[in-house]
């Protein structure tokens, strides 16, 4: 296995649903991995944690968040998953963007309709 507990992952279900979340623990003995879901194709998986098998998980790469709006939405799942760490984390990633005033032009901007926010306000 070449993840660990709190690595954001991708994974397919016995049902052939696909999840993506982060790893809650690993039970090495029975290889599974429990997966707290964020996205799914099935809605009422949504907010559940799952049990996979650890072969049928994916390590999502890390990647680094310089845009403001991508930064706020992060913490909207931090505040969701009450990961005071990570929230802690993104603060302040969230304020040394805005120090340094690291905008991206707009045309660099991922478009809003690729993100969905589970929450329910549009803004904190």
């Amino acid at each position: 296995m070449n993840f660990k507990i709190s690595d954001w992952v991708m994974a397919t279900t016995n049902q052939d649903e696909m999840i993506h979340g982060y790893v809650e623990s690993i039970d090495v003995l029975q290889g599974l991995v429990r997966v707290y879901v964020i996205a799914s194709d099935r809605e009422s998986t949504i907010g559940k944690p799952m049990e996979v098998s650890h072969q049928d998980v994916k390590k999502l790469p890390v990647s680094t968040f310089d845009i403001e709006e991508q930064v706020k939405s992060l913490i909207d799942v931090a505040l969701t998953a009450r990961d005071e760490q990570w929230f802690f984390e993104l603060t302040g990633e969230l304020f040394a963007i805005q120090r340094n005033g690291a905008k991206r032009d707009e045309r660099d901007v991922v478009p809003s309709y690729y993100f969905h926010n589970r929450l329910g306000v549009d803004q904190l």
